[in-house]
């Protein structure tokens, strides 16, 4: 079996300009992702809808694709229906030294999109190299229905923890285990259900004194059982 090739990374995009030709479902679903992000927003189409000149939190250039539309980009996305323009769009980002995204060409692109969600901070990716983005998808919401909104908390908590924990007089090392411990006897669910009490309690045996929601600045989310 040949190894994966690509390396999974995470871009810092917050206030950094992105570039996506192409106003399309995809170039859409490019945009919002990119928004999420806090990226600012570049979007070149030639079929501009009244909804999107309605968004005041992206810049749009209301024409076909022209070179010189890329300036200044981080990252660029060429999502058009046209295979051509796409093309002239990557040929603009490697000139630049722009990473691209090309929507037709998984292999030709220099990154490539997984399928995600999220549970607040906690992004959970699926990617198949690009080979079924059908597949990430069924495997993305196959997963999402596992890991539940309880597991934005679980990650409160665990953040919590390791900076309590980083910051005692004695500098306790974070320990893994006991995270693992948490979880494995059945922290999430816990939350899930809405029982302040129980997660009190499996914080105060596996951790002790001075750990408690309180002590962690925890409180278990509203609409919860």
């Amino acid at each position: 079996m040949t190894p994966p090739s690509g390396y999974p990374i995470q871009f810092q995009l917050k206030d950094r300009l992105c570039a996506v030709v192409g106003g399309g479902r995809v170039g859409l679903r490019k945009i919002n992702g990119l928004r999420r992000a806090g990226a600012r927003v570049r979007l070149v189409t030639a079929v501009a809808t009244a909804q999107l000149f309605a968004r005041p939190d992206i810049e749009i250039i209301p024409r076909p694709y022209r070179e010189g539309d890329l300036a200044g980009a981080f990252l660029a996305f060429a999502a058009t229906d046209d295979p051509r323009v796409n093309a002239a769009v990557a040929e603009e980002a490697r000139r630049l030294n722009i990473p691209v995204n090309i929507a037709d060409d998984p292999e030709g692109s220099d990154f490539l999109l997984p399928a995600t969600f999220f549970r607040g901070d906690l992004a959970i990716a699926v990617t198949t190299g690009g080979r079924s983005p059908a597949l990430a998808a069924q495997v993305r919401d196959h997963l999402a229905a596992l890991i539940g909104p309880e597991w934005e908390t679980v990650l409160e908590i665990a953040a919590a923890l390791r900076q309590k924990r980083l910051t005692l007089p004695e500098k306790a090392e974070y320990n893994q285990e006991i995270l693992r411990r948490l979880i494995k006897e059945g922290l999430p669910a816990l939350i899930s259900g809405g029982n302040a009490g129980e997660v009190e309690g499996l914080l105060d045996r596996l951790l002790g004194k001075g750990f408690s929601l309180a002590d962690l600045g925890i409180h278990l989310p509203k609409g919860m059982p």
